[in-house]
């Protein structure tokens, strides 16, 4: 957990705390749609994924090193993936819209996953983000393929986590499934995606079989695997309220 690293690395004081749920205004102002997301002189440089020992080297240096090596086009989209799938809006987004185009218009979330936020070169930057640009949507059906899987996962125990805060204990299947048929699971899974209010809300008609059938894949999921997530959610859940509980870090958020 990054906030307790840092307090344990006594950088705590080098940083400012944003709570995204008390300010979803303010992240969604800096384009953080993954979290933590950690900004060096107001710039994205990690989303999701941090490199911790890095960071402590730029928290104690005061500044990072600039990454002009050559990289693998095909290695940055694969950091580009395991970001989506770090991050539950686009992973939603992603995995309802199979839209990579809206993903990579994202770009300070892209350079922040690919590392490419800590190049100083900007037509170096640019150059490499094209040729990723190119390989995703060239190979758009492998990539999503590829990682369909974890997208699955992350969407099931994302739903069962907001259901852990909705009913605050476990809920039995049969009344889950009634309560969440495949429409109203379809429903929250894509105002789930990138949304705040009807910005960026793109309903799929029930009509539209290869959204829904999609979308019937991660439902079933959920209940062939209903009491393994339900366990790990509730074993999460608790340890994070100890440490809230046992930690002064979190009085003040």
């Amino acid at each position: 957990m990054l906030l307790e690293f840092l307090q344990q690395k006594n950088l705590i004081d080098k940083v400012t705390i944003i709570d995204t749920e008390k300010y979803p205004f303010l992240a969604l102002e800096k384009g953080v749609i993954s979290t933590p997301s950690v900004f060096v002189d107001d710039k994205l440089l990690y989303a999701g994924i941090v490199d911790f020992d890095e960071l402590e080297r730029i928290l104690v240096e005061g500044k990072f090193k600039d990454q002009n090596e050559s990289e693998n086009i095909k290695e940055l989209a694969e950091k580009i993936m395991a970001g989506v799938v770090d991050s539950f809006a686009a992973t939603s987004w992603l995995y309802v819209n199979k839209d990579f185009k809206g993903i990579l218009e994202q770009k300070d979330f892209i350079f922040a996953v690919t590392g490419l936020a800590k190049y100083n070169d900007p037509n170096r930057v640019n150059e490499i983000y094209e040729k990723i640009r190119e390989e995703l949507i060239s190979h758009a059906e492998d990539y999503f393929n590829a990682w369909k899987n974890k997208m699955i996962r992350n969407i099931s125990y994302n739903f069962i986590r907001e259901l852990y805060f909705l009913y605050e204990k476990k809920v039995e299947k049969e009344i889950i499934k009634q309560r969440y048929p495949i429409e109203v699971f379809a429903h929250w899974l894509m105002v789930r995606g990138g949304t705040t209010g009807r910005v960026g809300l793109k309903i799929h008609p029930l009509s539209n079989t290869d959204v829904i059938n999609r979308i019937a894949e991660a439902y079933q999921y959920v209940f062939e695997n209903y009491d393994e997530i339900w366990n790990y959610i509730i074993k999460e859940q608790k340890e994070i309220s100890e440490k809230i509980l046992n930690s002064k870090l979190f009085a003040n958020l």
